[in-house]
Formats: C-alpha cells, sequence, structure tokens
C-alpha cells in the first residue's frame, strides 16, 4: 500500500506517475511506462498494491541529476562501471565555482547512487535525458525511478534532512548551468585519421558494439534482443555475465525497456539453443 499511497500523493499535487513491475524498471505487462504516466487517482486506486513507481519528468516540468557511486549488487557484481559521479559533479561544482541550489530533494538509489530532483523554470521541448554528461552524472529529462520502488531487493530511499525536511514539491528550480548539460548537443565524432577499421573492416566484436548502440524500438524489440542475446551467448560469454549485460542493454537501448519476464523468456529459450 506505500507505493500506492505515494502514488495518489503525487497525483493529488499534479505530478504524473506511473506503474512498474515488482522489482523491476520496466512496465508491467500491458502497460506503457512513461508514455502512460496519469494524474487520474482513479486510475491509480486500481494499481497492484506491489508494483513500483515512476514519474513523467518532462510533463511534471521537472529534471533529476543521476549520480552514479561505485559499489556492488547483492551478488556481489560491480555496478555503475566503478564511475563515482557524486566525486565528479564536486570536481565540476569547484572548478567553475558554482554550487547546487537549495532546499533539494534527493532519493537514493537501490545501489547507492543519489538522483537530485529540481522544477524548470520552462518546460523542456521533448522527453529527453544526457548520459554521461559527467563522468557518472546523467541528467534526467523523461522519466525517473522513485521511492519506495525496489531494484535488486533494496527500495529507493528519500534522503531528508531532520532539521528541513523538503518535499519533492518544494525543491529548488534547476540553475541554468544544469538545464545546458542536459540540453546540450553531444560533441561529433570527427576521427583524426582513418585506419583500417574505418575503411569497413570491422571486427566480429565492433559490428556487435554497432548494432547495440543502434538499439531497438516498439514493434521489433524481441527480434533485436533475441539476436543479440544469441550473438552474446554465441561468442563464448558466461551465462550469468551475459544475462546482466543483456538486462543492462534491454535497459539503455530499447524504448520502451522490454518487461523483464519477457528479457527472461528470451533468454532462457537461446540460453537452451547454445
Amino acid at each position: 500500500m506505500e507505493t500506492k499511497r505515494r502514488a495518489l500523493q503525487l497525483a493529488q499535487a499534479g505530478v504524473p506517475v506511473y506503474p512498474l513491475a515488482p522489482g523491476s524498471k520496466t512496465p508491467p505487462k500491458g502497460h506503457h511506462g512513461y508514455r502512460e504516466a496519469t494524474t487520474n487517482t482513479a486510475i491509480i486506486a486500481t494499481w497492484s498494491d506491489g508494483w513500483g513507481l515512476g514519474i513523467d519528468l518532462f510533463t511534471a516540468g521537472m529534471l533529476v541529476v543521476d549520480l552514479d557511486r561505485p559499489g556492488t549488487d547483492r551478488n556481489g557484481h560491480a555496478v555503475h562501471g566503478g564511475k563515482n559521479g557524486v566525486k565528479a559533479l564536486k570536481a565540476y561544482l569547484e572548478q567553475h565555482q558554482r554550487q547546487l541550489p537549495h532546499p533539494m530533494y534527493a532519493e537514493q538509489t537501490p545501489h547507492g547512487g543519489l538522483h537530485l530532483f529540481f522544477k524548470l523554470d520552462q518546460p523542456l521541448q521533448q522527453p529527453t535525458r544526457k548520459t554521461n554528461a559527467l563522468p557518472g552524472v546523467d541528467i534526467l529529462g523523461d522519466f525517473v525511478i522513485v521511492a519506495p520502488s525496489r531494484i535488486d531487493g533494496a527500495p529507493y530511499l528519500v534522503m531528508q534532512d531532520r532539521q528541513q525536511p523538503v518535499s519533492i514539491h518544494d525543491t529548488a528550480t534547476a540553475p541554468q548551468w544544469i538545464v545546458d548539460l542536459l540540453t546540450a548537443p553531444q560533441t561529433a565524432f570527427k576521427p583524426i585519421k582513418a585506419n583500417y577499421l574505418m575503411k569497413g573492416q570491422k571486427t566480429y566484436t565492433g559490428r556487435l558494439f554497432d548494432k547495440i548502440v543502434q538499439g531497438a524500438d516498439e514493434g521489433e524489440r524481441n527480434n533485436w534482443l533475441t539476436s543479440i542475446t544469441g550473438t552474446i551467448l554465441g561468442a563464448g560469454t558466461e551465462p550469468e555475465n551475459a544475462y546482466h549485460l543483456i538486462g543492462w542493454i534491454n535497459e539503455r537501448f530499447i524504448s520502451p525497456p522490454l518487461d523483464d519476464r519477457e528479457v527472461n523468456s528470451i533468454f532462457k529459450s537461446i540460453l537452451k539453443r547454445c
């Protein structure tokens, strides 16, 4: 009931919310993620008590600074690729003589990272996010998972100063430099000089990486992930490592991501053939 109660509170305050499958970053079967976010309390009242919760940041007029911190999951596997977004943001603030605005609403993620929430003065032109705006720092302007959702057996936790608690509705407005980090175009890759790989003689691994980054949208997600899974397992990757890699690929390069149950079904099906 805690998740549904939070969803109703947010919706009543005008923040659109959407459901997630239990313990997952993907929507329940038959749902479509942030694209169906709502403030309709009658609809939210029908949601399962065990579902997780996300916010449609774009419609809410908010953004989130997502800071990774090095750590491990409950199985001892490294998360966040060893990146330390907290350290990178601190160095950026010192270098540019800037400060984060206050008061600020924040949540701790299940793997020890931080989500810093800010309101926007002006709405974004479209839902967007910037991966690695700084090393280990993503800026989200499309959607985000929020407390009390659980991932990998651990919850998202509201971080509060007992002396001065801050609600998500009272968080500070994002300064322009944060908005600029989100909306600035990615620097185009311009190789200094071509080599044999740039002339079309790509390796097997190079072709695989290109295919992964290309990603997939609705309508081709299952076939695309089936192909990627077969390629990764066919290359001799340990099944446990392949499973974690495929889950990350689904989350990052498929829009919207497949439900965990579909990912598991694809993985088990391909594993039996290898």
